[in-house]
């Protein structure tokens, strides 16, 4: 099955899951991270920063399988 994707629907699906990624790899977490550095005990922010790294990968992945979804479905 050889379907053709244009290059600015590719180009726009790619920017989608980089800015994603982003947001919840890098911006997020480092966000969390100094908001929880003064509040709890490190044990404590380090598990709810990882829990919202495993949350956030399992988003990116849903995202990912989504955009690749031909148009027509």
């Amino acid at each position: 099955m050889d379907r053709q994707v244009s290059w600015g629907r590719a180009v726009g699906l790619s920017a989608i899951m980089i800015l994603a990624s982003y947001l919840v790899f890098i911006l997020i977490p480092n966000n969390l991270l100094g908001y929880l550095a003064t509040r709890t005990v490190p044990f404590t922010r380090d598990l709810l920063v990882t829990l919202w790294w495993m949350a956030g990968f399992v988003f990116c992945c849903w995202l990912f399988v989504r955009l690749q979804r031909s148009p027509e479905r």
